[in-house]
């Protein structure tokens, strides 16, 4: 007995910060070929932020000092260093932890001069730790600026021209084929602008399909909490109208849970992926978790084909 082949859908995907980069595409394309249901499913990689301001040299806005090639050195380490302001976190605590209560007799005064004493000693380590931190990053300061700067670009650009940026999402959307499944997935910021455009003006008037929101890493549900979204927050109107899966990395820290944060729309499912990595490798791992792609596999072979439509015809 025959079987029907996977469908012929689409995977619209909005990559995060940083500069263009095609690898992350690439990566769910190979993935989905793995898992069935998705097989035939086509990858567009939507340029979302193509208009952010081009990879510029930082020098001239920095002191003197690191205007000599010599200040720009390579950073050590594999992760370009990244982790470098991370280094003795744990150590930067303002006090420490009590020590245990004393009993008996003098406790009360054994207790505050222990403390006193702990004090002294956590305040010493900390200022240790900052300098050690500080004279790094001083010493490195323009590769430092120049990974900061092509890590914020996009972000800069969502913030003033966040409209301009879902038109082109929208756009992208209006292209997929409308007589097959459409999944938006979004990364990092980019999953910020797939609920921004799923909760605004934008949507209700596009006319446009999306069956399944798919967001990894994704800030939204904080920034909603913090009235950081486009349309969606506490008080204002705005709900998620398809279902939504949002997978979150307890170590990754730009992660964010949405399930109990937003309320309405078609259905919101958080699903926990554990990449083992540490921070920030978690926060681009899930590309190559195969967990995710069979928890989306799941999510369309159950789904209703109804769903997801938006405009006059949608049929919902």
């Amino acid at each position: 007995m025959s079987t029907a082949p996977p469908a012929a859908g689409t995977l619209v995907f909005l990559q995060g910060t940083g500069g263009p980069d095609p690898v992350p595409a690439r990566i769910i394309r190979e993935q989905l070929v793995l898992e069935p249901g998705l097989a035939n499913y086509t990858v567009l990689n939507v340029a979302w932020a193509a208009g952010a301001a081009r990879d510029v040299s930082v020098v001239p806005a920095l002191p003197p000092r690191y205007r000599d090639s010599a200040a720009a050195a390579e950073l050590p380490g594999p992760d370009g260093g990244r982790g470098l302001a991370m280094a003795g976190m744990d150590l930067l605590r303002a006090a420490a932890a009590p020590w245990p209560a004393a009993s008996g007799a003098g406790a009360a005064a054994e207790t505050d001069t222990a403390a006193a004493e702990e004090r002294v000693l956590a305040g010493s380590v900390q200022r240790w730790v900052l300098e050690l931190v500080t004279n790094a990053a001083v010493d490195r300061r323009v590769p430092l600026t120049e990974a900061a700067s092509d890590f914020s670009r996009s972000i800069i650009y969502y913030l003033r021209r966040g409209a301009d940026a879902r038109s082109v999402i929208a756009n992208a959307l209006r292209l997929s084929p409308q007589d097959a499944p459409v999944i938006l997935f979004g990364h990092s910021l980019g999953g910020v602008a797939a609920v921004d455009l799923l909760t605004g003006p934008e949507w209700d008037a596009a006319g446009m399909r999306v069956d399944l929101l798919v967001t990894a890493g994704s800030q939204s549900p904080w920034l909603y909490l913090l009235g950081g979204l486009a349309l969606a927050g506490p008080g204002k109107p705005g709900s998620v109208p398809v279902p939504w899966l949002n997978f979150w990395d307890e170590r990754d820290l730009l992660s964010f849970c949405a399930e109990n944060v937003f309320s309405g729309g078609a259905g919101i499912r958080d699903v926990e992926i554990t990449s083992g990595e540490p921070f920030p490798a978690s926060h681009s791992a899930y590309f190559t978790d195969p967990d995710l792609y069979r928890a989306i596999g799941e999510e369309v072979a159950g789904a209703d084909p109804a769903r997801g439509r938006s405009g006059p015809d949608a049929g919902v």
